[in-house]
């Protein structure tokens, strides 16, 4: 009994994830591209939810003798991916935020050269 309980948990939190992924994308509040790894995510815990034997059988494929630990091993590569994925947008967004503090500085420059320019004039 405790164990289709847990199914059933984990098959609504899989729905609640792939319904929220989907609403937040829908009003752009996040991009489609990074949404597909997060659907992913929410469709494996619903599939394995509901499929509880696809965890056993995957386990004896790869010799894994306490098939739980798979499910460990799977997050923790699917949060290390997600974790790169995110340090390299952090790398992006701080050489374009470098970028553009430069040509602000250069502009910046260029309107206090030209109000010089101006108050010259006058």
């Amino acid at each position: 009994m405790a164990l289709v309980i847990t199914n059933l948990f984990f098959a609504i939190l899989g729905l609640f994830l792939i319904v929220y992924v989907y609403n937040r994308v829908k009003k752009n509040l996040f991009s489609e591209k990074e949404s597909i790894f997060w659907m992913l995510g929410a469709v494996m815990v619903f599939v394995l939810s509901v499929f509880p034997k696809i965890i056993d059988f995957f386990s004896n494929i790869l010799g894994i003798s306490y098939p739980p630990s798979l499910l460990f091993l799977i997050t923790m590569i699917f949060t290390l991916f997600l974790l790169f994925r995110q340090s390299q947008q952090i790398t992006l967004i701080n050489d374009r935020f470098k970028e553009l503090v430069q040509k602000n500085a250069i502009l910046d420059q260029k309107v206090r050269e030209i109000s010089e320019r101006l108050n010259n004039a006058n």
